[in-house]
C-alpha cells in the first residue's frame, strides 16, 4: 500500500535520457532466466554499467521523454523496485510501462521539465501531496501533475488486483 497523500520521499538521482527501453531495464537475455535477483544484476547495464552495483535503497530514476518503451514487460517495472529505486520520475513514460507501475502501485511520475532540474547524484525530493519535485542541492523546483483520483485508489490499495478483489468482496461477488 502507499498512501499517496503522505508520500515525501527525496533520493539520490541517476540521470537517464530519453526512450530508456524495457530491454534495457529487464534484458531479454537475463529474463529467459526467469528469476528477478538475476534481471537486477543487469538492470540498466546497458547506459550505465556500474548501475546494478551502485545502485542504493531509496534512489529515484529521472529520466527524458518516453521511458519504459519498448516490449511489454512488467519485470522491467519489478527489477526497479527491486534494486530500491523508490520512484521514477520522467519527462514522458511509455503508456504501457506507466500503466503497469500504476497497476503494481509503483510510483513512476510524469513531469516535465524534470530533466533539466537534476544533475546526475543529486538529491531530489519528492513531495506528492504538495506537488512539487525539488533539487536539494540547487533548492530549484518544479510542479509535480497528480494521478487522477481512480489512480489514486490503486496505490493506496496496493495494485490493481487488491483492489478490484477488495471490491469484488464489498460487492458479494466472492467470498474470501
Amino acid at each position: 500500500m502507499l498512501d499517496l497523500s503522505n508520500f515525501v520521499i527525496s533520493g539520490r538521482v541517476w540521470k537517464f535520457g530519453d526512450s530508456v527501453d524495457t530491454n534495457v531495464i529487464a534484458p531479454l537475455h537475463v529474463m529467459r532466466k526467469g528469476e528477478i535477483e538475476e534481471i537486477a544484476q543487469h538492470t540498466m547495464a546497458a547506459f550505465r554499467p556500474e548501475f546494478p552495483a551502485q545502485v542504493r535503497p531509496g534512489d529515484i530514476i529521472v529520466a527524458g521523454t518516453n521511458f519504459g518503451c519498448g516490449s511489454h514487460r512488467e519485470e522491467a517495472n519489478r527489477v526497479l523496485e527491486k534494486v530500491g529505486i523508490r520512484a521514477i520520475v520522467a519527462e514522458s513514460v511509455a503508456r504501457i510501462f506507466l500503466r503497469n507501475s500504476i497497476n503494481l502501485a509503483y510510483p513512476t511520475l510524469v513531469a516535465p521539465g524534470v530533466s533539466s532540474l537534476v544533475e546526475d547524484h543529486d538529491e531530489l525530493e519528492i513531495d506528492y501531496p504538495k506537488g512539487k519535485i525539488r533539487n536539494l542541492r540547487s533548492g530549484n523546483e518544479i510542479p509535480l501533475p497528480k494521478y487522477p483520483r481512480s489512480m489514486e485508489q490503486i496505490f493506496e490499495a496496493g495494485g490493481i488486483l487488491t483492489l478490484l478483489k477488495e471490491r469484488c468482496v464489498k460487492e458479494g461477488l466472492v467470498q474470501l
